[in-house]
């Protein structure tokens, strides 16, 4: 027995090596079947194992190989500029409007329109629309080259659910220690580093504060079920003030100024948003769900004074009082 799984995992093992370098393997080579001394069956059982492992860098198409009549099932490494240029072709071909994700991506990384086969129907269309859309910002955030080699050593930790010691500076440096990295999470146009602290806290880093991150002391992997405590919780996050905690809700009037954007055919600020009621003046209800209320007063703000609180009182209260100041202030 331990003879055979030792095979496998040789064959296993050339195979990826075989990958890594960038060969397209399938089930009905001849020379590999004669190579590796196994059948067909095998051969499928063993790409299909890799794939199951790894099928986020490799994947799967159907083509007519040598030694083959009709398609097979090919197995590949990722080609991260060949296969975004793919994706796009098959937009342009199947004339799916994505012509602003294009330039969007122009604007943003051109490297990745540099296939050699389709640059020409890619540039082609960028060229047609290019005095149609104008992008104010990017909806990414720009990170520096540091920034860029921290964000590789996050995205790895958070693949493989490892410890990190990281070092962060907001108002004041921390050294954290033991740390878990959860999700990497973009929201409100940043990047944030999901972590869970010692104290099985959950905290939001935002990732331009992050100085460095090392291997933790530590230097083991966490159990995957840390995720399934937040499983909910990530379903349900809003911007980076939404809190672990059962949410509660708010109950909010726009006046028929603002009623325009309310409305259930508009697309809504927040994943809680849900529409109560038109009334009779032409204002709108709706309520929102919320676990602090730094979460939602920003917002509840931006559109004063066409915005009322209905409650709770204490998210009421606290917007009055900020209006004071803000009176007094001026």
């Amino acid at each position: 027995m331990a003879t055979t799984v030792n095979k496998k995992i040789n064959h296993i093992f050339l195979l990826l090596e075989r990958l890594a370098k960038g060969e397209e393997l399938y089930s009905k080579n001849p020379v590999i079947l004669e190579e590796f001394g196994v059948d067909e069956r095998t051969m499928y059982r063993y790409l299909k194992d890799i794939h199951d492992l790894y099928g986020h860098m490799v994947i799967t198409e159907k083509k007519i190989k040598e030694f083959t009549d009709k398609k097979v099932t090919v197995y590949r490494v990722i080609d991260k500029k060949k296969d975004v240029s793919e994706i796009f072709r098959f937009f342009i071909h199947n004339s799916v409007d994505l012509s602003w994700l294009l330039q969007l991506v122009r604007d943003n990384d051109p490297t990745l329109l540099d296939d050699t086969q389709n640059k020409e129907l890619l540039k082609n269309s960028i060229k047609q629309d290019d005095n149609v859309f104008f992008f104010q910002n990017s909806p990414f955030e720009f990170l520096n080259e540091k920034q860029n080699k921290l964000f590789s050593k996050a995205k790895m930790a958070v693949r493989h659910h490892e410890y990190r010691c990281i070092t962060y500076h907001y108002h004041e440096e921390e050294i954290l220690e033991n740390i878990k990295c959860l999700k990497l999470v973009f929201m409100s146009n940043n990047w944030y580093l999901a972590i869970e602290d010692s104290a099985q806290t959950l905290r939001f880093l935002r990732f331009c504060f992050i100085k460095a991150i090392n291997y933790s002391k530590k230097n083991n992997s966490f159990q995957r079920c840390v995720l399934d405590r937040y499983v909910h919780f990530f379903h349900r996050l809003q911007n980076p003030m939404t809190l672990n905690i059962d949410p509660q809700t708010a109950y909010l009037r726009a006046s028929k100024h603002i009623a325009v954007y309310f409305r259930t055919s508009m697309k809504p600020f927040f994943p809680s948003q849900k529409f109560l009621r038109h009334n009779d003046d032409g204002s709108i209800d709706f309520s929102l769900a919320f676990t602090q209320n730094i979460e939602i007063l920003p917002f509840i703000k931006q559109w004063q004074p066409h915005l009322v609180v209905l409650s709770p009182d204490a998210l009421k209260e606290e917007l009055l009082n900020d209006m004071r100041q803000s009176l007094d202030n001026h």
